[in-house]
């Protein structure tokens, strides 16, 4: 322990130990994937123990169904669903739909996956970290409207967006929407698409991805979770390019909170199940150093300088090289 805090400087060390969910995707984002597979893999989850404590994680995303799910123990922070905008309507949630909300009216699986893998105490990074729930029904204006919600409600400098989504074409609104954001102190970070395709191209190019093609959020890319002794391999699906800050996981475990079961789980796979990985992460170092004032250009650089380089393979286009570590 003594040797982690030394090589870590955090303040206090915890360990998430023996985990036996599988993918497990905690212990890769901790620990070096340069390791002898010939001997026994340390499965556990090395972490700061601030936790990403104090820090805002939102999500505009399906929803959010908690029901009594261990993974989303409220003992230490705020988990709640903010708000639900549906056709023009931004709703403010009532005290049941703080618990229990959906943009579509129906189970919002891909909400809950990433709102547990950032922050749930059992599969999430940032285990003390707030967690706020913006539900939309998939439509681009509504997720414009869940960033104007953000810029309302949220405070500079300790909040988190994580935007799991993204769509074909380029829109001087959304630029000017995420340009808002960042300029006044919030960090942005966004799936990469799960398109195999180069997300990278200028915007008169009729595949323009947004948001990641905007250059301007911090952006994240997958790769298999799988240890071999030499790296990573870039996902299959996962999109590429040089406007990529960096790869995490793309195979998570995450609750399931369909039924009343308190401990129930489900696998996903894509970028956007590694992108709520990266804002785990950036939440555990602003938690970590309280006295920075982070802003996204601060935080993108951190997260550039943590991460490890060169241990990915199957990339091209001159895409960055780095894989996500805590």
């Amino acid at each position: 322990m003594d040797k982690i805090k030394n090589e870590t400087k955090w303040f206090d060390v915890s360990v998430q130990d023996n985990i036996d969910f599988t993918p497990n995707h905690l212990s890769l984002i901790s620990q070096s994937p340069l390791i002898d597979t010939n001997k026994i893999i340390d499965s556990n989850y090395y972490y700061p123990s601030s936790a990403g404590k104090g820090i805002d994680i939102y999500f505009i995303d399906q929803g959010l169904y908690t029901n009594q799910h261990r993974d989303f123990n409220t003992e230490e922070r705020i988990i709640t669903c903010d708000a639900i905008i549906r056709g023009h309507n931004v709703h403010h949630t009532t005290d049941e739909e703080k618990n229990n909300c959906s943009g579509s009216g129906v189970y919002p699986d891909h909400g809950v996956m990433v709102s547990s893998v950032s922050g749930g105490t059992i599969y999430g990074v940032a285990k003390k970290a707030n967690l706020h729930m913006i539900a939309i029904d998939g439509k681009i204006i509504n997720v414009l409207r869940g960033i104007d919600y953000v810029l309302q409600y949220g405070k500079p400098h300790k909040t988190i967006i994580n935007l799991s989504l993204g769509h074909k074409g380029y829109s001087k609104i959304e630029n000017d929407k995420i340009t808002d954001l960042i300029n006044k102190g919030y960090i942005i970070i966004v799936s990469s698409g799960n398109e195999e395709d180069n997300c990278c191209v200028d915007k008169s190019d009729e595949n323009f991805h947004s948001f990641a093609g905007y250059r301007k959020a911090i952006t994240v890319g997958a790769v298999n979770t799988e240890l071999n002794g030499k790296g990573y391999v870039k996902a299959s699906y996962s999109d590429y390019g040089d406007c990529i800050d960096i790869y995490a996981p793309g195979d998570v475990t995450f609750a399931n909170t369909r039924d009343s079961s308190d401990d129930d789980f489900s696998i996903e796979t894509g970028t956007s199940c590694a992108t709520p990985l990266v804002a785990g992460v950036a939440a555990t170092i602003m938690s970590e150093h309280t006295e920075i004032e982070f802003d996204n250009e601060l935080m993108r650089k951190t997260l550039i300088e943590m991460s490890i380089k060169d241990v990915i393979y199957g990339l091209k286009d001159n895409t960055p090289n780095r894989f996500i570590n805590n």
